[in-house]
C-alpha cells in the first residue's frame, strides 16, 4: 500500500541569520567533510513519523489539529552552534534553540495525540536544535573545530516567532531529501485570543 515519508516541523522564517551562520562555518570548517543542509530546508523537527500509509494521513492530520488547538503564537531564540558527537567523532553540526516551556508542552501534546495511531516518541530525547550539516563518518574532533564553534557564536540570540507548524513529506533521491508541505497548522494569534497566553484549558 502506498505510503509517504512524513515528519512534523516548525519552519524557520526568515532563514537568513541561520544561512549566514552556516556560510561562516563552512569557511571555518573547510577542512572537514560535511554534508550541508540546504537553507531552504531549515526547520525544527517536532516528530518524525517515517513511512505513513496514505489512508492514515487524514487521521494523523486530525490528531495534529487537536494537539495544536489552543496553542498561541510564541517566541524562541536561535543561539550558538554546537555538535552532536560520538566519542571523538563529530556527527551533527547544529544551532541551538532557546525554547520557551510552551514548545515542550506542544511537543508533549503532539506525542499524546498521535500515540493512539501507533506513533510513539520518547519525550526525553526532544532537544530543540536546527541542523546545519552532518559530518561524513571517519573524522575526529580537532582543536580547530572547537575554535570554530567559539568564533562563530552569535553576539546576541536571534529572536523568532513561531506562528505555525507544518506536516512535510520527505522525498529521497540521489541528491538527498526534498521536503514538500502537506498541511499547515496555524497557532492562535493574539487577535484571536483572550485571557492568558499559551494553552487554553
Amino acid at each position: 500500500m502506498h505510503s509517504k515519508r512524513t515528519f512534523l516541523a516548525l519552519p524557520l522564517i526568515p532563514i537568513e541569520p541561520a544561512a549566514n551562520k552556516a556560510k561562516e562555518l563552512k569557511h571555518l570548517l573547510r577542512n572537514y567533510r560535511i554534508k550541508w543542509v540546504d537553507p531552504e530546508s531549515y526547520h525544527l523537527t517536532l516528530f518524525f513519523f517515517g513511512e505513513v500509509l496514505v489512508d492514515q494521513l487524514a487521521a494523523l492530520k486530525d490528531a495534529l489539529r487537536s494537539a495544536v488547538d489552543g496553542i498561541s503564537v510564541f517566541s524562541f531564540a536561535l543561539t550558538d552552534p554546537g555538535l552532536f558527537r560520538r566519542g571523538r567523532e563529530p556527527k551533527v553540526l547544529w544551532l541551538g534553540i532557546d525554547a520557551p516551556e510552551i514548545l515542550f508542552e506542544l511537543k508533549k501534546r503532539i506525542d499524546r495525540e498521535v500515540a493512539p495511531l501507533g506513533f510513539i516518541s520518547n519525550e526525553k530525547l526532544f532537544n530543540p536544535h536546527l541542523t546545519l550539516g552532518r559530518f561524513v563518518p571517519g573524522q575526529t574532533i580537532k582543536p580547530s573545530l572547537n575554535r570554530a564553534l567559539t568564533i562563530s557564536r552569535f553576539p546576541h540570540p536571534v529572536q523568532y516567532e513561531a506562528k505555525e507548524i507544518v506536516l512535510f513529506e520527505s522525498r529521497l533521491s540521489s541528491r538527498g531529501a526534498s521536503y514538500y508541505p502537506m498541511e499547515t497548522f496555524s497557532l492562535r494569534s493574539e487577535n484571536n485570543q483572550s485571557g492568558d497566553e499559551g494553552l487554553e484549558f
